[in-house]
């Protein structure tokens, strides 16, 4: 890397160098400084290795542990790595790339402590996340007309007759008083033509859907506007609409882990739906009849939005505090705990407390623990619950280590 700085350097004094040396000479240098620097690019892997981590804090009650330590010419491909962080200490799955100095490269696949050979795929990996995962866990909406959709949504329909095109005899005479014979002709070719066409046609409409889930039927129901599932797919929650003889619509927001319900009357659909990691509550954002957004929880709440255009999302926290993003500030539990400077960070970057008083957050690489510990550069985070107890969990390349680090949540 000190080769190329001094190439690149090298490349900027020519730059600037005075316009009286002779241009063949000047060009011959130029030549000569970027065959230097694309030798030795070649030899760079295709990665984005980032920096140890340096200037860190953290107490006592932080453990690392290394995981593995990879060789000394290989380094992270992290287009090509799908980092996941459970329960087990040692689950992840990381792929280093090794380059010769023949600018041949070979791959390997460190997982659960293993290293094996592996491809050098040369291809972004989609490993369904972002490298920094959410602070809240996050319902999975599902399309209602996917596959995937069809494992819970069973439709009853009905069959109708197609209408048969046809002119009565006064609309004909009308016709004849502004038409010619030859385009009167013509029209009756082209309905002889669509009465062929529709002739003992039908076609089916949805009557009702039904959702079937983990052995028990949901419904009937006239529609359904939203169907999500929880990250471990265990429950769902839908929202459904019925329409009732008057024709007034109401949305009807439910769930499989309970019989708690959300009812918002009227035909606009709420916006989203959120609820706790243990489905003990849950709650939508959902305009009320004047169209200003409000948030109802399953357990009778009303919270109102002031400006939507500076509202960040509501959310439940691991331990099920209630937080909310507003006008940059954050509150918890219906009290204001942080209010943010300039424009407010990602609610996936905010960690609230176990007791709802405090906040972990993640900006610009850094994790910045409630109780004034901090770390630089971690690769991927998470809070892991094991027996109960509940731990932040993140992992750093140091020193050609993966290293995983806790500490209580």
């Amino acid at each position: 890397m000190k080769k190329i700085a001094s190439s690149v350097f090298l490349l900027a004094a020519i730059a600037s160098a005075n316009v009286s040396l002779g241009q063949g000479l000047l060009k011959q240098l130029k030549n000569k400084a970027a065959q230097e620097v694309n030798k030795l690019e070649r030899n760079i892997p295709n990665s984005a290795p980032k920096p140890s981590p340096n200037k860190n804090k953290l107490s006592a009650n932080v453990s690392r542990t290394v995981l593995v330590k990879i060789g000394s010419n290989e380094s992270i491909d992290y287009s090509e790595s799908c980092i996941s962080l459970g329960a087990s200490i040692d689950q992840v799955s990381i792929i280093t790339r090794d380059v010769k100095e023949n600018g041949s490269m070979q791959c390997f696949r460190y997982e659960n402590g293993t290293r094996v050979s592996a491809p050098c795929q040369n291809k972004l990996r989609d490993c369904g996340h972002s490298s920094l995962q959410c602070s809240y866990n996050k319902l999975r909406s599902i399309d209602l007309e996917s596959d995937e959709a069809k494992n819970y949504i069973v439709d009853e329909t009905e069959s109708h007759s197609m209408a048969t095109p046809g002119v009565s005899d006064q609309q004909l005479k009308m016709m004849e008083a502004y038409m010619t014979k030859e385009q009167l002709d013509a029209m009756k070719k082209q309905l002889a033509e669509a009465q062929k066409q529709t002739a003992g046609k039908t076609y089916t409409t949805v009557k009702s859907r039904t959702i079937k889930f983990n052995g028990k039927s949901y419904g009937p129901f006239n529609q359904l506007s939203q169907f999500y599932l929880t990250p471990d797919s265990k429950c769902f929650y839908a929202v459904t609409l019925e329409i009732d003889q008057s024709m007034n619509y109401t949305y009807k927001v439910i769930t499989s882990a309970s019989n708690a319900s959300i009812q918002l009357p009227g035909m606009i659909a709420p916006l989203s739906c959120i609820a706790a990691s243990d489905n003990s509550e849950f709650a939508i954002v959902a305009p009320n009849k004047e169209m200003k957004y409000q948030v109802l929880t399953s357990k009778g709440k009303t919270l109102s939005i002031p400006d939507m255009t500076r509202f960040g999302g509501v959310w439940y926290s691991p331990s099920n505090h209630f937080a909310m993003l507003s006008n940059n500030q954050l509150s918890v539990d219906g009290q204001i705990i942080k209010t943010f400077e300039g424009v407010a960070p990602d609610a996936c970057g905010l960690y609230v407390t176990s007791d709802g008083k405090g906040l972990t957050t993640i900006n610009n690489n850094i994790i910045s623990f409630a109780d004034g510990d901090y770390f630089e550069y971690p690769m991927e985070i998470a809070l892991t619950n094991s027996g109960g107890k509940i731990n932040y969990k993140w992992l750093a390349f140091e020193n050609q280590e993966l290293v995983v680090y806790q500490k209580p949540y």
